[in-house]
């Protein structure tokens, strides 16, 4: 892969030699104590989609750092994972209850794990899906992503499970193993879907990363890793040989991993440290790629000073 530091230097000769494009920024942006955890990038709209732990909200973010409140939804309260399905005008939602939105309560508290997607240029409700009611047990929704057929994939970060939601709205247990299962918090994260018919799943407190098979979603095999990716956040597949890992737990970067034998094992081809803290979530525009220092690790700090900006680092 052509690393990103020397596209940077032909393209900086280029705009001043040419005037060519300018280079990607860092995108900063303000919103009060809203924590969000992660995003997704819409091509059609130009701009971000953003979620929120503590408002449990949907906002946008142009390419200025401009930030306004798109969808707020009572049944929304923490929104974790989005992903923006740009070719069906479709936004995909991942609704969790880690305790410190403003919608919190006992009775969704570590339960809640729900999908629910929205029109995505206008906001409107379109489905809802309950995946904590197909276990017993704590839950958290986190991660999602489709693959080509239309079928989304979602992470149980406090379940050992990967849920399935079908092209038809049929939701059910996807995969279910040990091994998606260290102890109690955070487990499984995020996700990526491979075109040869796998997922590569990150698991947050052992920094392992899985290979789950679509066709038989028991063939589950670990990636051979040069070093745990303890802290694994967000994942990114950008193509089929390259992914790009977050991780925070005080690690605070961002890694990409290069694969030429089918993700059976993976080496780190580039790493870049994150400017805030608690980066954790990636999405590509156009051939940039940025990142998300949510700031987080201060608002589950009870001795931490609360923040209100937030950054979008180009990677």
């Amino acid at each position: 892969m052509i690393h990103r530091n020397l596209m940077a230097s032909v393209a900086t000769i280029a705009v001043f030699a040419f005037g060519g494009p300018v280079l990607a920024q860092d995108i900063g942006f303000t919103a009060e104590l809203a924590y969000p955890e992660s995003f997704t990038f819409s091509a059609k709209q130009d701009a971000f989609l953003l979620g929120s732990v503590t408002q449990g909200v949907v906002a946008k973010v142009d390419m200025a750092g401009t930030y306004t409140p798109f969808i707020i939804d009572d049944r929304l309260v923490s929104t974790v994972g989005l992903l923006v399905d740009d070719a069906n005008n479709t936004l995909w939602v991942t609704n969790s209850d880690p305790g410190v939105g403003t919608r919190t309560a006992a009775p969704t508290q570590g339960t809640l794990a729900a999908i629910a997607t929205y029109n995505a240029t206008t906001g409107e409700p379109q489905a809802y899906f309950d995946l904590g009611a197909l276990s017993e047990g704590t839950h958290f929704a986190n991660d999602i992503v489709l693959d080509a057929a239309g079928n989304a994939y979602v992470t149980d970060s406090f379940a050992p499970l990967i849920y399935k939601i079908d092209a038809d709205g049929q939701a059910s247990i996807f995969a279910q193993s040990p091994l998606f299962f260290t102890e109690q918090g955070f487990n499984l994260n995020g996700i990526a879907v491979h075109a040869d018919g796998y997922l590569l799943v990150g698991k947050y407190n052992s920094g392992e990363l899985f290979r789950v098979s679509i066709a038989d979603p028991t063939n589950i095999q670990s990636v051979e890793l040069p070093e745990a990716l303890i802290g694994a956040d967000g994942i990114h597949l950008v193509d089929g040989e390259h992914l790009l890992v977050v991780q925070n737990l005080g690690v605070d970067r961002a890694v990409e991993l290069t694969s030429t034998d089918g993700w059976q094992t993976a080496t780190i081809s580039r790493t870049k440290a994150s400017e805030n803290s608690m980066p954790t979530a990636a999405a590509v525009v156009g051939d940039d790629i940025y990142v998300l220092n949510s700031r987080l690790d201060t608002l589950f700090d009870p001795k931490a000073e609360k923040v209100s900006d937030y950054l979008l680092q180009e990677f």
